[in-house]
């Protein structure tokens, strides 16, 4: 099992669609930080007024908009040209010949795009660059908070940041089993995505996700947060490896 994950995460960092992703994810950040390095201010896109960005609130106020391009394009484009692209062409006509259980593949295939989604979330930036301050507002509060709770805070948000990914992931997994063109296994999983915001509003993280999983670290509104996620994941995974068992490839 080991050297299945070895070699899907061999696979996914030699392609260079998978760099060019990573390289333009980076870009993205630098450009969004150097725009909050310019003007100092953060104006948040939900109404709630002009924030002042110092070095312990910029790790996660720069996730506003990196987020959106993270779950909305950078991250599906890559689960799709990893899960739909290697059925498309027929990879794994040659990788099930291999004396593992057939499950074991498809596992292996999730943990090391699960993997490469905890490297992306590895870009926290601005203790050196910014301002710094010994006080910060959390989000929703008006009272301050110290220098000691903004480490909490900010592994607490990439933390959730990255369990979102995840269910982005396993909707990712489903839809490529079910459309194997790797265009329109995407175009299905942003359509699905709206839709089911529109069923139920916490499943907005499946497309704008920084103010739900703000949201989600105030303790009183975090229970249909994590309902949702925790029920995405369980549902999209029985459904996932159901098909791929059944799957002819």
């Amino acid at each position: 099992m080991l050297g299945i994950w070895r070699s899907e995460m061999e696979r996914i960092w030699n392609r260079k669609s998978s760099l060019l992703l990573y390289i333009a994810y980076i870009l993205i950040v630098i450009a969004i930080i150097w725009s909050h390095k310019v003007t100092g201010t953060k104006v948040l896109r939900f109404g709630e007024g002009t924030v002042v960005v110092n070095n312990l609130n910029l790790p996660w106020l720069m996730m506003s908009e990196v987020a959106l391009f993270l779950i909305t394009a950078i991250l599906p484009i890559l689960y799709v040209d990893q899960l739909s692209g290697d059925l498309y062409s027929g990879a794994y006509r040659l990788y099930v010949l291999r004396p593992y259980q057939r499950f074991q593949f498809w596992l292996a295939k999730l943990l090391a795009l699960s993997a490469i989604t905890v490297i992306f979330m590895g870009t926290i930036a601005g203790w050196l660059f910014f301002p710094h301050s010994s006080t910060f507002f959390k989000y929703g509060s008006s009272v301050a908070s110290f220098r000691s709770d903004a480490i909490p805070y900010i592994l607490g948000f990439y933390l959730v940041l990255t369990l979102v990914c995840l269910v982005k992931l396993m909707l990712s997994s489903v839809v490529c089993l079910f459309v194997s063109r790797p265009l329109f296994a995407y175009i299905v999983i942003l359509i699905l995505s709206v839709f089911l915001f529109e069923l139920f509003r916490p499943l907005i993280m499946l497309m704008d996700p920084f103010r739900e999983i703000l949201l989600a670290l105030r303790i009183d509104n975090s229970f249909e947060f994590w309902m949702c996620a925790g029920g995405m994941i369980i549902a999209c995974m029985i459904i996932s490896f159901t098909r791929w068992q059944k799957k002819i490839v």
